[in-house]
């Protein structure tokens, strides 16, 4: 009896609370084919609840595992733990968790803060315009 009051209660927090609660967030994906290989990226990123950047994660497949190894070694180069810029690798994968730390080369600034509109504005008129973002 206890078990099915306790599977109940969390059926009714899930209920009114969601799954996790609602996330404040912008998922932007890009895809190109070269030499017949198709590459894929998608940022996802979180906002608080003034619509301020907070962090993002970006995740590459760039569908040969050669090619991949390359770019792993360039986007390990920007791991940095105290700021929470972290980069896994696998197979034709990378994932970069804390990108938003990452500072803009060519602006020498962060996208820690930007508001929502800001961002998407950033992230869709970059040089190739190959990103499409969703809120």
């Amino acid at each position: 009896m206890k078990k099915l009051s306790l599977i109940s209660l969390a059926a009714l927090l899930l209920f009114v609370t969601g799954c996790g609660g609602s996330k404040n967030s912008v998922t932007c994906t890009a895809s190109e084919e070269s030499d017949g290989i198709k590459m894929t990226a998608e940022i996802v990123a979180e906002f608080d609840d003034n619509d301020k950047l907070t962090d993002a994660t970006i995740e590459y497949d760039l569908g040969d595992s050669t090619v991949a190894e390359q770019y792993c070694s360039f986007f390990k180069l920007m791991e940095d733990s105290e700021k929470g810029v972290s980069v896994k690798c696998s197979g034709t994968k990378i994932t970069v968790n804390g990108y938003a730390q990452i500072e803009d080369a060519e602006e020498e600034e962060s996208v820690i803060g930007m508001t929502k509109d800001e961002f998407i504005k950033k992230v869709e008129s970059t040089e190739d315009g190959s990103y499409t973002c969703k809120k």
